[in-house]
């Protein structure tokens, strides 16, 4: 069975949301919509594209800001999984939106798996 099932959201972190938000919806035809922090649009196959606002740690904004999460149906498992195979990877974040654990690639690339919250009863 694979481990990532799909490419759930890619963000870019951005100095000003609603600037960066009007040239995507405007110039490119992106519907994002959101607010000062966040701005999303997601596309008919259910993956989304979204605007952060950069904040202290990210580092220079650039290509190297850039986010892409691969969706997980387990981060605990997958994380058990990647490192029983030696993979380089960081703490489980957890918070309302669901959990992320970056990871590391052989060329130093760092992704991030997602898992969405889960639902309760």
């Amino acid at each position: 069975m694979a481990l990532v099932s799909r490419l759930n959201v890619v963000y870019l972190y951005v100095r000003d949301v609603g600037r960066s938000a009007a040239f995507y919806r405007d110039t490119l035809g992106i519907p994002v919509a959101g607010d000062d922090d966040w701005a999303e649009a997601t596309f008919p196959d259910g993956v989304r594209f979204a605007l952060h606002r950069a904040h202290e740690g990210i580092g220079e904004i650039g290509s190297g800001t850039m986010r892409i999460d691969f969706e997980v149906a387990d981060i605990d498992e997958a994380a058990e999984r990647l490192r029983a195979a030696g993979v380089e990877i960081g703490e489980i974040e957890l918070d309302f939106w669901g959990s992320a654990l970056e990871v590391v690639d052989p060329d130093g690339y760092r992704v991030h798996l997602f898992q969405p919250p889960v639902e309760g009863p």
